[in-house]
């Protein structure tokens, strides 16, 4: 799945691109901005966003799941909030009932302590006693930024949220994402194409240009590849 808010806020865009596998890969047309924080001291998201459009594509490569051919949903960003705005796309575009909480800790020096969320589906068979029950645990559940700063572990937001729903004993699934470096083989071998995609005309005019050799940057991991004329 792929997430881009193209928001007209001082952060620029934000892109997020999720697999299978648990890898995840992120970035922001502005990482530097310092995003300033509202009078409870939590960082003000909305501003730093502002309005735009927030466009997902999922796809699937087992041909027997949904979105095993890509799909493109696009909505307007209604409050800058993460959270709010993936679960009005979900709404508006998947005609899906969901509720999500979103939140991150912050060091002193502003680099990400922690982060992490919690995302409920509801089944078109939900009773009205069940969504009361829900929509009750949600509103008690408070900040997903305190959950996370006081230690609270997933699991017991699991058993928070479901109070009187479930007993969750033990996790019944586990993933740990992985963040890191693109592969760099795979991205290379992406890199060269994007570069004879130019044509000859342009790619010859960019080794005039650049003294015999074109470098490409990858804007997710920063990894820089120097393309020679013999290439």
């Amino acid at each position: 799945v792929q997430l881009k808010f193209n928001g007209r806020g001082p952060l620029g865009d934000i892109m997020v691109i999720a697999d299978q596998e648990g890898n995840v890969k992120g970035k922001v047309s502005n990482p530097h901005m310092e995003v300033p924080p509202r009078a409870d001291g939590s960082p003000d998201i909305s501003s730093a966003v502002g309005k735009g459009a927030l466009e997902v594509i999922r796809s699937n490569t087992n041909p027997y799941m949904p979105f095993y051919k890509p799909y493109t949903g696009v909505v307007p960003i209604q409050t800058g909030e993460i959270a709010e705005d993936i679960a009005f796309y979900l709404a508006s575009s998947e005609q899906t009932s969901a509720a999500i909480g979103l939140g991150v800790v912050l060091n002193p020096d502003g680099s990400v302590k922690k982060a992490g969320g919690w995302h409920i589906q509801v089944l078109p068979m939900a009773s009205e006693p069940t969504l009361v029950m829900l929509e009750t645990n949600v509103q008690l559940l408070g900040s997903t930024t305190d959950l996370l700063s006081d230690g609270v572990s997933t699991l017991e937001i699991s058993r928070r949220l479901l109070d009187g729903l479930a007993e969750i004993k033990e996790p019944t699934f586990s993933m740990k994402p992985k963040y890191g470096p693109c592969n760099t083989e795979d991205l290379e071998s992406r890199m060269g194409r994007a570069i004879a995609a130019l044509g000859r005309e342009e790619i010859e005019k960019l080794l005039e240009e650049q003294g015999g050799s074109v470098e490409i940057r990858c804007d997710f991991c920063a990894h820089t590849r120097v393309f020679g004329e013999d290439e």
